[in-house]
């Protein structure tokens, strides 16, 4: 036969323990392990991008402190340029050495030492002049021929700026003999016109307290500060010592640096241009972080891996082995053999298929023993069906045998003239006969009028020439719909204790008419009327459940009106004692206007 199955219906031929397997590959192994692989990716990009901003930051607070001590330094130049006494004791021309002295002594010798005693980054602070006059020593020079060769003269005499950084290979001016690499901060000395001689401030930096602020980053970054012609000036890894001549080494920083470096110019500043500040991550505590953010990522592997596996296993034996039994008891009901499965079943979706299968052994195992007892059922149904036949024909037994005796009691009643017996037993049994025929529970107006009028009939008989009773209804309302034996239920409650226990001439009124609303029905009696304290409380027990065993006629027609208007129906009770009782329904127009059906009695 030809194959019509869909081509997905193959995955239904393939075995529960496969299907789960690579639900677990597919579904949980793989995406567990792909997800984080991105996860151990994004995490190292985060890693490595929050430690390379956390080295910007070091590498701009060095720059920053820097840039301190040379602009605090800067501002020393300015406002030694800006002292006029002082700037003119360097210009006199002293006539002799003692003369010079006396100035020195009096003004000149503390001028400048005392911002190299405040300033510990400051080496060395001097002024080179070519006022002739001018002793050699301590902090003043006359500029000579070797200074005008020098490289910060040089740099400072060819350049327009009044301030310049710059570093070069020199002596200290105390310490002639002696080589060294030098950075120093160059000011000339011209801020006011007339000054007779070139003047140039020269500050000398200590570079090891420059080389401190390099040490407190030892553990992050190496740096290297490299002047305005890349030179190494300073460096975090040698020490101040070893800088010589040979540490000037020519440093490409704009092209081939790696991309690991983190290059900084130290200022905007025109006496800043070209320096920069280059500084080398250490590596160790990036790779730390490396390794730690490695080592949380494979411990996230193996806990997402080993706790859905585990949770996999569990629940695959747990579905696999209940399945399992299920098909095997469901082989053996092919064989007839209807067994139970005896074990606890769950409450997922198996347990249900397991508990609607023992529920259908178990029934089918009763229908089973039910077939041997069908005969005996059948037999004990026919019995039933004629019993209650029976007790259908003896129930009729009695209205007949009534109308029957009646209709004899009527022929007697003919035969011997006796008018007034003929026609209340002529009432009595239309009455009889209406109750029994009558099927609906709404009934026209009319039929409930004609109704009451043989019932009055027979209280006329009953109170002779002290009773009489009027009907005054509408024609236009004979159509409405109402409960049946609504009306008639009060009149006979009137008859029964408002007129019964009264002396004087007795009367019931019954009008039927259209209001403004609808329906008005009104019962009127000259009885006894009702005690005022009883009325309140028949009034207040209409709507209750409770059996009192009083007042049963009113409080049925109050509720059939209230059930069959949906509570729209008013019902209200007025009496005088000694003089009359009033009874009011009120039934709403669109809901008394229900059309006659076919077959009601009128």
């Amino acid at each position: 036969m030809k194959d019509n199955r869909k081509p997905s219906a193959f995955i239904n031929d393939i075995p529960l323990k496969y299907k789960f397997l690579f639900i677990y590959l597919l579904c949980v192994l793989v995406p567990i392990l792909s997800i984080n692989a991105l996860f151990y990716v994004q995490i190292s990009r985060n890693v490595e991008a929050r430690e390379r901003e956390n080295l910007e930051i070091s590498v701009d607070r060095v720059v920053y402190d820097l840039m301190q001590i040379v602009n605090e330094c800067v501002a020393i130049s300015n406002t030694v340029a800006a002292d006029r006494p002082y700037m003119e004791m360097m210009d006199s021309a002293y006539p002799d050495n003692e003369a010079y002295y006396d100035a020195y002594n009096d003004s000149l010798k503390d001028k400048l030492r005392q911002y190299s005693n405040l300033h510990s980054y400051i080496s060395w602070m001097g002024i080179y002049t070519s006022n002739p006059t001018i002793q050699n020593g301590n902090s003043y020079f006359i500029l000579s021929d070797a200074d005008k060769r020098s490289e910060w003269y040089r740099k400072i005499s060819s350049s327009t700026d009044k301030v310049l950084l710059t570093s070069y290979q020199g002596t200290n001016p105390l310490n002639p003999p002696q080589q060294e690499v030098l950075v120093s901060l160059i000011r000339k000395l011209d801020n006011f016109t007339g000054q007779p001689y070139t003047k140039y401030l020269r500050i000398d930096l200590r570079l090891n307290n420059m080389q401190e602020l390099f040490q407190k980053e030892r553990d992050y970054l190496d740096f290297k500060l490299l002047d305005e012609k890349n030179r190494v000036v300073l460096a975090s890894d040698r020490s101040f010592s070893s800088l010589d001549a040979s540490a000037l080494l020519n440093v490409d920083t704009s092209l081939d640096q790696p991309p690991k470096q983190i290059v900084r110019a130290l200022s905007s500043a025109a006496y800043t241009t070209g320096w920069r500040l280059v500084g080398t991550p250490e590596g160790r505590k990036i790779n730390h972080e490396m390794d730690r953010a490695l080592r949380n990522s494979l411990i996230l592997v193996l806990l997402t891996i080993i706790i859905p596996t585990l949770l996999m296993i569990v629940i695959i034996r747990s579905y696999n082995l209940r399945v399992r039994l299920l098909y095997k008891h469901m082989k053996l009901v092919k064989y007839e053999q209807f067994e139970s499965i005896d074990m606890y079943e769950g409450k997922d979706e198996i347990g249900g298929l397991i508990r609607s299968f023992n529920l259908m052994t178990g029934k089918i195992r009763n229908l089973i023993n039910d077939v041997y007892k069908l005969e005996i059922q059948k037999k004990d149904l026919e019995l039933e069906r004629v019993r209650a036949e029976l007790k259908y024909l003896e129930s009729q037994v009695d209205p007949h045998f009534l109308f029957n005796t009646l209709n004899a009691i009527l022929v007697i009643c003919k035969k011997y003239k006796y008018e007034q017996v003929t026609d209340v037993i002529r009432n009595l049994a239309l009455i009889m006969r209406r109750l029994l025929s009558w099927k609906d529970d709404l009934i026209t107006v009319e039929e409930e009028v004609s109704f009451i009028e043989m019932y009055l009939q027979i209280e006329k008989f009953r109170f002779q020439n002290r009773f009489s009773y009027v009907l005054d209804i509408e024609p236009e309302v004979l159509n409405c719909r109402i409960p049946k034996m609504s009306i008639q239920a009060l009149v006979e409650n009137s008859c029964k204790h408002g007129l019964q226990s009264v002396k004087w001439a007795r009367e019931v009124h019954v009008s039927a008419s259209r209001n403004g609303t609808g329906l008005l029905i009104m019962v009127t009696d000259n009885g006894k009327g009702i005690e005022k304290e009883k009325l309140e409380w028949i009034k207040s027990h209409l709507e209750t459940e409770e059996d009192t065993g009083q007042n049963v006629g009113l409080r049925n027609v109050y509720k059939r009106l209230m059930l069959y208007y949906n509570g729209k129906a008013t019902f209200s009770i007025e009496s005088t004692e000694s003089e009359r009782t009033v009874i009011t329904i009120q039934i709403p127009g669109e809901l008394s206007l229900v059309p006659v059906k076919e077959g009601s009695h009128v």
